[in-house]
């Protein structure tokens, strides 16, 4: 490569800058806004999904083994997050439900 057309792809690539600047940086706002919506333990939900799913691959099981553990993994670790929740709720039903009567 000569030292012309290096100043070309240069001059071509602040051109393209110039006109598509604002729609990479669209993107690159999308991209950091989509992982700070998520936040760590989504990231850390969708990692320990897709460690899953490779452990199973790599000990030799099929792509349909593999999502059908991926997605086991996925409710596994939803569920830890949300079990407070439901039981919260329960200790709440409890609390309002109307006691039947003994005879």
């Amino acid at each position: 490569m000569n030292k012309q057309s290096s100043w070309l792809w240069i001059l071509l690539g602040l051109f393209a800058l110039v006109v598509f600047g604002d729609e990479l940086l669209a993107i690159v706002g999308a991209i950091i806004g989509v992982i700070f919506s998520v936040g760590f333990a989504g990231l850390l939900i969708l990692t320990i999904a897709a460690v899953v799913f490779g452990a199973v691959l790599v000990v030799g099981g099929s792509v349909a083994v593999a999502l059908l553990a991926a997605g086991v993994a996925l409710a596994a670790v939803l569920f830890s997050w949300l079990w407070p929740y439901l039981l919260v709720g329960f200790i709440i039903y409890l609390m309002v439900r109307k006691r039947p009567k003994t005879v």
